[in-house]
């Protein structure tokens, strides 16, 4: 593989002086098992160091999908990983309705007991199940077990602890408000050009480690702005003007998911 060649690490982000020493990479040409490791290495490294997963691909010539593969390979979620098995057992008990809808699932610590695994590799898996929308973790209370197709809305959430008992829970302010801000600021700054198509649902849960209902949510305002339009099918474009609706719009408030 070429080397890249650019400017040395000084004057650019942080998170890209991770990926500097990668060789180019070429579409199409399989990475060896070695390049992998190593390229999925820098990428957490640049991920963490405040690289949105969008511009770790662009930087790199390469899909969002193959960041995501590489993102998952470095941080133990690659198919041979704990935590992809821990993932898959879980997805499995929610499949056959050993956790329904509504269900509290044990605390991290229990399930590390359980299934004789890193408290690490439990995090990671509710991660990526909270992603898919298959459950809603909420801090000091626990883990729920949610519909990805009906998420949760309103303040409040109904939930079934382990041992029978119904509680209902407060939710928390979502990031929906975030989310929000930060595709403002791509519209704003030409990330998302006016006329283009923005990434699909899935790509931006992803990316924000957010479910879909919190997506909708977030674009929601925007669309009613008309700043946004589309289908789920054609997907998302954002207005030739949209620049200018923006300028001209009333501040969009914080909100709860599904407000």
């Amino acid at each position: 593989m070429k080397t890249r060649s650019g400017p040395g690490k000084i004057g650019i982000p942080p998170w890209q002086q991770h990926l500097q020493e990668l060789p180019v990479y070429t579409p199409g040409v399989r990475l060896t098992r070695d390049e992998r490791a190593r390229y999925a290495k820098s990428v957490v490294d640049a991920h963490r160091a405040g690289g949105s997963k969008l511009g770790i691909a662009s930087f790199l010539g390469c899909s969002f999908a193959l960041v995501q593969r590489l993102l998952d390979l470095g941080e133990g979620l690659d198919e041979a990983g704990e935590a992809h098995q821990v993932e898959k057992v879980l997805r499995a008990r929610i499949t056959d309705g050993t956790y329904r809808v509504g269900d509290v699932l044990p605390s991290p610590e229990r399930l590390c007991v359980q299934l004789g695994v890193r408290n690490d590799s439990v995090r990671r898996a509710l991660a990526r199940l909270a992603q898919a929308g298959l459950t809603l973790g909420i801090s000091a209370l626990g883990t729920v077990v949610t519909d990805p197709d009906t998420p949760p809305t309103g303040s409040t959430l109904q939930v079934r602890t382990r041992s029978g008992q119904i509680q209902t829970w407060t939710l928390p302010m979502t990031q929906s408000p975030h989310i929000r801000a930060v595709i403002t600021a791509r519209i704003k700054d030409g990330t998302y050009p006016e006329g283009s198509r923005i990434p699909g649902l899935k790509a931006l849960t992803e990316e924000f480690g957010a479910t879909e209902g919190t997506l909708k949510s977030a674009l929601r305002p925007l669309r009613k702005q008309g700043v946004l339009s589309g289908t789920r099918q054609e997907g998302t474009f954002v207005h030739s003007s949209a620049r200018s609706l923006l300028a001209s719009a009333e501040p969009i408030g914080t909100d709860r998911e599904g407000a």
